[in-house]
């Protein structure tokens, strides 16, 4: 048997199941053959090595050296056949898809965000994708997919990038609040930016409202990047912290920070999806931006 054709393997393997069951007989039910089937297979491969590998008689099944001996080396073969598989499966893991995504903090909880439902589907169309899920500020997150260290962020914006397309989900309200030790403000019905002159206004977007600006003064303005270091600030005393409705509406539940009734101060901040134009995985990042538009 100069070269190893799968016909031989099938020989080999009704063979060593003939050995390991102690006969032709015994051999078909784990074989699911005949006794015919299984003789002439035995026949075959003996034809095909010249050589005789079993007896059968009175005195019950035997092999000859011949066939011990290729007994043993038909089990080192099916061992390395194993091991083939073993290692091509390993391969298959090794080139699996992974979909790198970065989200800013407090985001998910928006009833709002279509991340879930976005994610949610597009593991049902390819369940061994992974997804590599990172936290980060918004930033970070520009930067990272700018050296195409992410594929898709969800993050706010209020400018275009180059290298990158944005895609609009959804938009955050987006109002003032301050510290119930604030009691000066709670008397009011309506504040004006101006009232406000002697708090530091502070805010996690990454834009300065207009308004703002009331003649030539420039009221304090601070900048955190996540929105739970601006409500620390609110909390804390001294700041009029800008944050998303949603994430504030538990604390003010609470009594412990209040809407400031300051209507030119409310805003949208603008949710979008960034990806890198043309990126590695730009079939999974744009069937992840269509379904979250969908959710």
């Amino acid at each position: 048997m100069k070269n190893l054709h799968e016909i031989d393997l099938k020989y080999l393997r009704i063979f060593e199941a003939v050995v390991e069951n102690g006969g032709f007989t015994a051999a078909e039910e784990s074989l699911g053959l005949s006794c015919s089937s299984i003789s002439k297979a035995i026949a075959d491969l003996e034809a095909r090595l010249a050589v005789t590998l079993c007896r059968r008689g009175r005195s019950g099944f035997e092999l000859t050296e011949q066939g011990e001996k290729l007994y043993q080396a038909s089990g080192r073969l099916f061992a390395a056949v194993g091991l083939y598989v073993d290692e091509v499966e390993q391969l298959n893991r090794a080139v699996q898809r992974v979909l790198r995504v970065a989200v800013v903090d407090n985001t998910t909880p928006d009833p709002c965000c279509p991340l879930v439902e976005g994610l949610r589907a597009l593991q049902a169309q390819e369940p061994d994708l992974l997804i590599d899920l990172q936290i980060m500020a918004s930033n970070d997150i520009t930067l990272a997919l700018l050296k195409e260290e992410l594929d898709i962020g969800i993050t706010l914006t209020h400018r275009s990038v180059s290298g990158l397309q944005v895609t609009e989900l959804y938009r955050e309200a987006v109002a003032p609040y301050v510290a119930v030790k604030h009691k000066e403000f709670w008397r009011q019905d309506e504040l004006a930016v101006t009232d406000l002159a002697e708090l530091r206004l502070t805010t996690y977007t990454h834009r300065e409202p207009g308004s703002l600006m009331v003649g030539d003064e420039r009221h304090q303005f601070y900048f955190c990047p996540q929105a739970e270091g601006v409500l620390i600030l609110v909390l804390s005393g001294g700041h009029v912290g800008m944050l998303p409705r949603f994430y504030a509406q538990a604390w003010v539940d609470s009594g412990d920070i209040k809407e400031l009734p300051v209507p030119e101060l409310c805003l949208e901040s603008s949710i979008v999806a960034m990806s890198k134009i043309r990126g590695e995985n730009q079939d999974l990042v744009d069937r992840l931006i269509c379904l979250m538009k969908q959710a």
